[in-house]
């Protein structure tokens, strides 16, 4: 049978072809280094960011709080055991659940003047505290914001500041950035505002509602909303 010479010259232009093409191909995929595995974004090595990956790592009552992307600041930790507390800080405390807790007018207006300077209700700092407080309510008497005093301190707690300049401030979550908060500290969260105000406060990455401090001497700093 007559074999044509253009078919294998043709075919083994082909192949030529086809080994130079072949060539770049394996650097690209065959001599690559190996991925990263020590990746901090994703975990588990797999070079890219898994979603909820922090999350799924985190150990359930860990306390830890995942950073979140762009927060440069770092998280405080978030304190629950009352037996460490200051004890002068421990009695302003119940001092002012026990005043808060009564309804009292007198009792609340009592402790308030436990502190030098007297704690601040307001921005400006101006006004009567227990006008304030009534003025902030949904009811004419001012057990409302009472209630939701209690609810703050019935969270956890954070420290600002050492030794004389610390600051014992409640809730925690006023000092946290809304969208590092998992699910069980949004049920915390939920016990002192809606689920509707939390979300506008993650919108805007703050938290803006009611906070307490008291100083590390037992003065009562302050109570009031605001970022």
């Amino acid at each position: 049978m007559r074999v044509s010479i253009g078919a294998p010259l043709f075919a083994a232009a082909i192949a030529a072809g086809l080994l130079l093409h072949a060539v770049p191909m394996a650097f690209a995929f065959g001599l690559q280094s190996p991925p990263e595995t020590d990746r901090t974004t994703g975990g588990g090595g797999f070079g890219f960011s898994i979603p909820g990956g922090d999350e799924l790592n985190a150990l359930p009552g860990s306390g830890a709080v995942p950073p979140t992307e762009g927060s440069a600041r770092s998280v405080p930790q978030v304190h629950y055991d009352l037996s460490t507390l200051p004890p002068a800080v421990a009695a302003m405390r119940e001092r002012i659940i026990a005043a808060a807790r009564s309804g009292d007018e007198a009792r609340m207006r009592a402790v308030i003047g436990l502190s030098t300077p007297p704690p601040v209700f307001s921005p400006t700092g101006d006004g009567d505290p227990i006008d304030i407080l009534k003025a902030a309510s949904g009811d004419t008497a001012g057990l409302e914001v009472l209630a939701i005093l209690l609810d703050v301190l019935d969270a956890g707690w954070v420290v600002k500041g050492d030794g004389a300049q610390a600051r014992y401030i409640w809730p925690y979550f006023a000092e946290l950035p809304p969208s590092s908060l998992d699910r069980r500290q949004l049920v915390e969260v939920y016990r002192v505002l809606t689920a509707g105000d939390f979300e506008e406060m993650r919108a805007v990455g703050s938290y803006e509602f009611y906070r307490l401090e008291i100083a590390s001497d037992g003065r009562w700093l302050m109570f009031m909303a605001g970022e």
